[in-house]
């Protein structure tokens, strides 16, 4: 609340000139008046440049010693504005006396003063304000039957009642209230000082404190505690979460949350600082609990740069002691832990990448074999755009590189690989009269391979492939009746390729998705280390419609190889030389609905992989549904199918109730993995949140667990807030 004081100042200024001017001989009895009185004619010797100041009331009158303005008073300046029913001033003694009822309100409406009466001397800075009520930032207010002014700085509330909560006709009591003999507001520090204290719900009192100090509403950053939480686990115990919060100057800021549970003791920290060029936050933990001998922990950071030269560096670094600290304390799900340093640069026609990767699975079933997985993966690549002014189409050109480590020593199985690429790539396209477009696109590519313990391939490896491919397709475009406009888009594709030189171990491309993407692609491998051979067809059917109040499309490919390869895993739906069907439909409503859904099978219309998304919108709730099936398959370490429906949703149930869930079961194992309820009250004056989830997880890493929550914030000291429009207590 710093405007607090100069709010008084320079709205009780006016007045004072007013009264200096009638003792000048300028003070004339006018009903109704008003008073323009630049400041520089009233107060030329002190100060040469200020805002004029105007008084607007139904009479002024002066008995030669008493300046008196009545009825509908109202002064104006700057950004501040009071009203008062009658404002007099002595010329003799220079008292300053405001009667009521009075409203000293600001243009941004953050402060708020209201008294019935006031006395203020002069130099604006020691005053008394009776049955005052100061409301701050529309959140905080503070009654109190007297109200000085100090130093300009200081407001000294006597007897006060602080409280957020609106207070009904109905119910005068509010949920909670703070009651002391004495509250000082420094409106330069915006800190709120109460003595002899009694916090209050429903007008009992629950807690006594001879001292507590509390931030202004109105400041963004200030040092104290924050929200606590409730929480019992069945892993950890019953214990209590309180967070403290450190400002550190202007840029940086710290926060403490001690976590004293019956089964652990945990010290949380979250650090964050802002750079001129970028920023940085770190979150840690460190713990002593029931469930394993010695100290548990974990570190994140994450942060990023602008370093010169349009680039930008980023890292995103990650440890934990153990495989299963971080579902043990609800900080992530993941079952691998990847940290990263990046730096690139992107531009119109140009574009720069790299990152190192230092990789750690946390999967029990891995930890056996860690040794023999890729820990430490490099990428780096660089592409430009080139238009040929004597050629049609455009030219791209690209540098790359790739290495893998693994920790074992042992042949094969500890092999280490190191890539450099270049590659080179012309694609043209031509719309004929007849509607029909033609697109080509010819591209080479070299890889050169070092690799170091494994005896199953050479020490070095080249690897060129040329590849060319050309795409016919046939726009139809229509407008509906209804206004909506319909594209049906045949499509045909025809490429070939061939690699010449080494065999190479496969890295960077065992994992491949087919979809809509890259029906009409060179290649569908993700990476380096495989590309697509031989001659290739593609043929689809692309259908779009746009129209008020509905968006929706739907995709049909598939594609024909020569010969099989035997590149392609099973579950890709690439495995053989006729692909599987790819069925792609994305749906959109203005009534809030949508859909996505992708799906590969077969000529008998057997699954290998279906994932949906089903979404629906609406202003009092929010409900979501997918869903997610791929066959099991060897060639992509999955022995068993995935086979998992989700379902997260959320409702309001009155004005300020609002209820979520979320529900995860897997049909292979024929049980829920994961399932969660929670509950929120919130309005402006608390905020309550009561949760619980359930874990279905049973490891040699991992036991079920049930979690509860519970979490209260009051008022403008919650961590969010919102303005009631009704009475709920």
């Amino acid at each position: 609340m710093t405007a607090s004081a100069p709010a008084l100042a320079a709205a009780f200024r006016p007045a004072l000139r007013l009264a200096l001017a009638a003792a000048l001989g300028l003070g004339v009895p006018i009903a109704p008046a008003f008073l323009p009185l630049p400041a520089a004619a009233q107060d030329a010797a002190a100060r040469t440049e200020e805002e004029p100041t105007a008084l607007f009331a139904d009479s002024v009158t002066f008995d030669g010693t008493w300046l008196t303005a009545t009825g509908a008073v109202e002064v104006l300046r700057d950004e501040t504005r009071l009203t008062a029913t009658r404002i007099a001033y002595n010329q003799d003694t220079g008292a300053l006396e405001i009667d009521g009822p009075i409203r000293i309100t600001r243009a941004g409406g953050d402060v708020v003063v209201l008294a019935s009466a006031a006395e203020i001397d002069t130099e604006l800075q020691n005053g008394i304000m009776s049955s005052a009520r100061l409301v701050i930032d529309r959140q905080l207010q503070l009654a109190a039957r007297r109200l000085d002014v100090i130093d300009g700085r200081y407001l000294r509330l006597s007897r006060s009642v602080a409280s957020a909560c609106e207070v009904c006709a109905a119910r005068p009591v509010p949920l909670w209230e703070i009651r002391a003999k004495e509250v000082i507001h420094d409106t330069e520090e915006r800190q709120i000082y109460f003595t002899d204290a009694s916090f209050r719900l429903m007008g009992t009192p629950v807690l006594w404190l001879p001292r507590l100090r509390i931030p202004d509403p109105s400041l963004e950053r200030a040092s104290g505690f924050l929200v606590p939480e409730l929480r019992t686990d069945s892993t950890l115990g019953t214990g209590v979460i309180v967070p403290y919060f450190i400002t550190l100057g202007d840029h940086r800021d710290l926060t403490v949350s001690p976590y004293l549970a019956t089964s652990t003791t945990t010290l949380n920290l979250r650090y964050r600082q802002a750079f001129y060029n970028g920023r940085l936050e770190m979150n840690g933990a460190v713990s002593q609990d029931d469930t394993r001998d010695g100290t548990r922990a974990y570190l994140f950071a994450e942060g990023e740069w602008t370093v010169g030269r349009g680039l930008t560096f980023g890292l995103d670094l990650r440890a934990v002691s153990d495989i299963a600290y971080l579902v043990d304390y609800g900080i992530s799900d993941d079952d691998t832990l990847p940290s990263q340093l990046t730096l690139s640069r992107y531009s119109a026609n140009e574009a720069l990448s790299a990152e190192l990767t230092y990789l750690r699975t946390l999967r029990a079933s891995e930890q056996d074999i860690e040794d023999t997985l890729p820990f430490f993966l490099g990428e780096a690549r660089y592409e430009r755009l080139l238009d040929l002014p004597k050629l049609p189409g455009q030219l791209r050109f690209g540098l790359s590189a790739s290495s893998s480590y693994r920790d074992s020593k042992e042949d094969v199985e500890g092999y280490d690989v190191l890539r450099l690429g270049t590659e080179a790539e012309w694609s043209g396209s031509r719309i004929f009269a007849s509607g029909f477009r033609l697109d080509t696109t010819a591209a080479g590519y070299v890889d050169g391979y070092a690799m170091h313990q494994n005896s199953l391939y050479g020490d070095t490896a080249l690897r060129v492939t040329p590849a060319v491919e050309t795409r016919l397709s046939y726009p139809m475009v229509r407008q509906t009746a209804g206004g909506a406009s319909e594209i049906l888009t045949p499509l045909l594709q025809i490429g070939w390729s061939r690699t010449w030189g080494d065999e190479v171990p496969n890295i960077d491309s065992t994992l491949v998705e087919f979809d809509e993407g890259n029906l009409l692609s060179l290649s569908r491998f993700p990476g380096s280390d495989r590309r697509e051979t031989g001659l290739t067809a593609a043929a689809g059917l692309h259908f779009a419609h746009d129209g008020p109040g509905s968006r929706y499309s739907v995709t049909l490919g598939r594609l024909l190889y020569l010969s099989d390869t035997g590149d392609f895993a099973e579950a890709s739906g690439l495995a053989d030389t006729r692909s599987d069907w790819l069925l792609g439909v994305g749906l959109g409503f203005e009534s809030g609905i949508a859909l996505t859904s992708r799906t590969l099978f077969d000529d008998a219309f057997e699954l290998t992989k279906w994932e949906a998304r089903l979404d629906l919108t609406r202003p009092r709730y929010e409900v979501g549904a997918s869903y997610a099936y791929v066959i099991a398959d060897a060639a992509e370490n999955r022995d068993r199918p995935v086979d998992e429906f989700r379902f997260d949703g959320s409702v309001r149930l009155a004005a300020n109730w609002r209820a979520d869930a979320e529900y995860l079961y897997d049909f292979n194992g024929g049980e829920a993995t994961k399932a969660g309820v929670g509950i929120e009250f919130l309005n402006e004056c608390v905020r309550l949140r009561l949760g619980m989830s359930r874990r279905y997880s049973d490891t040699d890493a991992l036991d079920p667990t049930t979690s509860y929550s519970f979490s209260v914030g009051f008022g403008a000291f919650a961590a969010e807030g919102g303005k009631s429009t009704r009475c709920a207590f």
